[in-house]
């Protein structure tokens, strides 16, 4: 029992020893040169992109702004100048068809009745002569 008292002891003092070891390395590596460059850089690279994302978010910022400027000048352009621009549309468009309508009209009249030429009988639609009518 006395080895196993003295064993048990031995493995305490191992542990113990470890933990303090485990102890002071960790405050050593926190404590280095080395860790604390690696915090600065960290840190300044943590800055720069904490400044490149606040210049990214005022640029789009700043396109919606202009976006929305340039949407509500088109806006204002053809608010102003959309009546005007239909009423000449349809005023165009009414014109055309006028015009559409009286070359249709002109040239059914003389499909309607053919024109005879100086000697040549008149004749309806269908070839006939007028004037004269066809036996039954």
């Amino acid at each position: 029992m006395a080895e196993q008292n003295t064993a048990r002891s031995a493995l305490e003092q191992e542990l113990n020893k470890l933990g303090e070891n485990l102890g002071n390395l960790v405050r050593a590596l926190w404590e280095s040169e080395e860790r604390k460059a690696i915090e600065r850089e960290l840190s300044a690279n943590l800055e720069r992109l904490n400044k490149r994302v606040c210049e990214v978010v005022e640029k789009v910022r700043a396109n919606e702004v202009v976006a929305g400027v340039q949407r509500s000048v088109k806006e204002a352009w053809e608010t102003a100048h959309g009546p005007q621009i239909l009423n000449e549309v349809q005023a165009g468009l009414a014109d055309t068809l006028r015009k559409l309508n009286e070359e249709i009209a002109r040239r059914i009249q003389p499909a309607q009745e053919v024109q005879p030429d100086e000697g040549t009988p008149r004749q309806t639609r269908n070839g006939d002569p007028i004037g004269v009518t066809k036996p039954e």
